[in-house]
């Protein structure tokens, strides 16, 4: 803690003091500024803007001990007066220190204070006084007071510092009534005094006013002859309104009448002086005062708030208009807007007194609500509820609540007044880009007012919400803003007619159309009852197949030829015939290979593991075993058999001695390097893959035929499989179903596999051939597994 010693005086220095008038000059007189007794000056202490101790007076002060205060920083005011009291003999004095309390130390703290307000004095010359038979000097400041000096009035007034207004009033002998002049506006700053010296040149009939050096401008001078003087005053006429009576409007309404103020000018309009108090218009950056006849950097403001003028633009006239309708139409509740007008003449004349138009809006109880209509689903119109005392609804800003979109305001419907209150419903619509879909809120400002309505509902509504969602035969439909789905029936237009198709609900919010034409643009919609919804466009995937999923097309090439035992011819099979067109493959090329070395047999070590039924150079695997080779339709069908393949193997008498021992492959696909590239472009999704087949089934093994629908991103969408275990003899239908786990993706590749064995170590027997050295050693075959193949079909449901 520390405490505190003060001493306080105060100062008569005032700057100007010592800019002499003419008149002081003539009389030798100067009125010095009297100083209160300090004893009389109230003293607080504060910290961090609250008041921590005060005495009403210094006299208080000086005979208490100084209290005790926390180490810290303080400030000390002293003054004396009011600031708001605006007069003669009302001098307001303040001073301001800032001191710091230390731990047990008592600090000196000095104050000086120095007046707070502007003193104003006007001094008339002899010859001022001997021209006029009466006159007198006003000052108007911005606290709405006015101080006259009378005749011989020598005294200096108070003013609180701010915008002062000089004027002055004349009147000569024979004169019906005195003639008041504005001489002159300017800002009076505290610690100030500035001096108006009123005279006259009776030889011109010119009246001057000159102002001390601490207001800026030359000598203003005024016409004070007898025509001047005779000439009538402007004058405003109230239309729609009285003077200094509150007006009080609805805010927003439209007034029934037009509130103007008339400017009658008869030497013609120099200026129109429109003094606003209005805490709102302030915010809105509205001037405080401002000459209508020359707004310049304001008039923007000023006609976006509503105020038009006429007359007093380009060349003024003798007659204009201040037009306050719509202004008054923006001025919110809660508040009062005063607006004072004065206008001056060409000889420099006002109007006295000053009209005043005084604004006290009403409430207008301004309420929106949602419409029970529903806006149309997918489109971008909707409606609206509002309600007030009086207004117009076009003047309300509606927005999305969601999204702060603006909405066009479209047209306004009166319904029944309720409670005292009109009503209208507000038709609306939003940017093309808006689609409603779901219940939505709209946001409304109105002046001061911002409300928000609950949801608008919308009408039953269907979309495709992923392209994956259109099939071949079916496409799913997201149900909007209604639950009953059993109630809702799915139509397709055909012509000019809507006809039901096959509808199942999908989920809680979706209906599947089922039975739809393939490779087909179309038009559906859901109705239930009454209610139709929105229409939507869609393309129906095509029932693609793969090209020669019967086999009948195969290409067969040589590859090489034995060196010994008779030459014989090796050939390759590839299950295509033009290799532009290619879609199945084969590994084919792994197992039908040259070997080197001494022994060998020629057609065992090349033997293919896949080739057509009516293979013409050499014999099937099923044929090796006595099977037919029969196709299911056509002439061809595919044998898929695992076989052994290498080197040194010679027969029965050479036991299971072969190198390898692969499974036959038939594939969608390409073998490039030895290396199976699995999948071809394929836009359609089929629902399962058919196909006919024959199985010898080898040691018991089995084969698992699979086909993979992908997405763009090489992601499988679609998955299906089959597990063929037992041998069968003569053909039978294969189904596989495909399942989608990702449904709502379209497809661009498929993957169809069937192969021989599914095992990772198939076996194979060995079976002794007809040709060659030693009784069939030269087309002896290591043969396991054997799948044939026909007919394959992509089913579409």
């Amino acid at each position: 803690m520390g405490t505190f010693t003060m001493s306080l005086n105060a100062t008569s220095e005032v700057i100007g003091l010592n800019d002499k008038s003419r008149a002081d000059q003539e009389t030798g007189k100067e009125e010095a500024l009297v100083l209160p007794d300090v004893n009389d000056f109230s003293v607080s202490i504060s910290s961090l803007g609250e008041q921590v101790c005060g005495w009403s007076s210094y006299k208080d002060m000086s005979e208490e001990e100084m209290p005790e205060l926390r180490v810290g920083t303080y400030q000390v005011k002293a003054g004396y007066g009011d600031v708001s009291k605006e007069g003669f003999e009302l001098p307001y004095f303040e001073g301001n220190q800032e001191f710091s309390i230390k731990k047990n130390e008592t600090t000196p703290v000095e104050v000086t204070c120095y007046l707070g307000n502007a003193q104003v004095k006007v001094n008339y010359t002899d010859e001022f006084k001997s021209y006029f038979s009466d006159y007198s000097a006003v000052i108007a400041t911005s606290l709405g007071n006015e101080v006259e000096y009378v005749k011989d009035e020598t005294r200096a007034a108070y003013f609180s510092p701010g915008e002062l207004i000089a004027k002055v009033k004349v009147k000569k002998s024979g004169q019906s009534t005195e003639a008041v002049y504005q001489a002159k506006v300017f800002t009076a700053e505290s610690r100030h005094i500035y001096t108006l010296t009123l005279d006259v040149d009776a030889g011109s009939a010119t009246m001057t006013v000159s102002f001390s050096e601490d207001v800026a401008g030359e000598e203003v001078r005024f016409d004070v002859s007898d025509t001047a003087l005779n000439a009538p005053a402007p004058y405003f006429k109230a239309n729609g309104f009285t003077d200094n009576v509150p007006l009080e409007p609805i805010e927003g309404a439209e007034q029934k009448e037009q509130v103007t103020a008339y400017v009658n000018a008869v030497a013609g309009i120099q200026s129109c002086r429109l003094t606003t108090t209005s805490d709102f218009l302030s915010k809105k950056g509205w001037p405080a005062v401002v000459d209508l006849a020359a707004s310049g950097e304001y008039a923007s403001i000023l006609t976006e708030m509503g105020l038009k003028t006429k007359g007093l633009e380009g060349n003024r006239a003798q007659m204009a208009q201040v037009d306050f309708t719509t202004l008054i139409a923006n001025l919110p509740a809660g508040g009062k807007h005063d607006f004072k007008l004065e206008a001056t003449d060409i000889y420099g004349k006002v109007s006295e007194p000053p009209l005043v138009l005084t604004v006290t809006p009403q409430g207008c109880e301004f309420s929106v609500a949602a419409s029970t209509v529903e806006a149309p689903f997918y489109g971008n119109t909707c409606q609206v509820n509002v309600s007030f005392k009086d207004g117009n609804p076009a003047n309300v800003h509606f927005q999305l609540a969601e999204g702060k979109q603006d909405l066009e305001f479209v047209r306004a419907e009166e319904l029944p007044s309720e409670e005292g209150r009109k009503v209208y419903t507000v038709y609306l619509k939003a940017p093309e880009t808006v689609k409603f879909i779901n219940p939505f809120k709209v946001s409304a400002s109105y002046l001061s007012y911002i409300k928000e309505t609950g949801e608008l509902p919308v009408s039953m509504g269907i979309l495709v919400d992923n392209p994956g969602d259109v099939w071949a035969k079916k496409a799913v439909f997201h149900v909007y803003n209604e639950t009953a789905l059993a109630d809702i029936k799915l139509q397709r237009q055909q012509g000019d007619v809507w006809t039901d198709v096959t509808t199942e609900s999908s989920g809680s919010y979706s209906l599947v159309a089922k039975g739809l034409d393939s490779g087909t643009s179309l038009k559906l919609r859901a109705v239930k009852g009454e209610e139709y919804s929105n229409s939507v466009d869609i393309t129906t995937e095509e029932e693609l197949q793969v090209p020669n999923a019967g086999f009948e097309e195969w290409s067969v090439r040589q590859t090489w030829t034995s060196e010994s035992f008779g030459g014989k011819k090796i050939y390759a099979y590839y299950p295509y015939s033009d290799v532009n067109n290619q879609w199945w493959d084969t590994s084919n090329e792994i197992t039908t290979q040259k070997v080197n070395g001494i022994y060998y047999s020629w057609y065992y070590a090349v033997y293919p593991g896949v080739v057509p039924t009516n293979a013409s150079e050499l014999h099937t695997a099923s044929w090796m075993l006595g099977r037919t080779d029969a196709a299911h339709s056509g002439s061809v069908a595919v044998d898929i058999a695992t076989v052994g393949w290498g080197c040194n193997n010679w027969g029965p008498t050479g036991g299971d001695g072969t190198d390898y021992k692969t499974a036959g492959s038939l594939f969608v696909g390409v073998l490039q390097d030895k290396q199976e590239i699995l999948g071809k472009e394929f836009n359609s999704r089929p629902s399962k893959v058919q196909f006919y087949y024959k199985y010898y089934s080898y040691n018991g093994e089995y084969t698992v035929p699979f086909v993979r629908i992908l997405n763009k991103d090489g992601v499988a969408i679609g998955y299906g499989e089959i597990k063929i275990a037992n041998t069968v003899d003569s053909y039978q239908e294969g189904l596989i179903p495909i399942t989608y786990t990702v449904p709502t993706d379209k497809a661009t590749s498929i993957i169809i596999i069937f192969k021989s064995t599914t095992v990772e170590q198939p076996g194979t027997a060995e079976f002794t051939g007809s040709d060659g050295l030693f009784s069939g050693y030269g087309d002896s075959r290591h043969i396991g597994s054997i799948l044939t193949v026909d007919d394959v079909k992509l089913i579409y449901e």
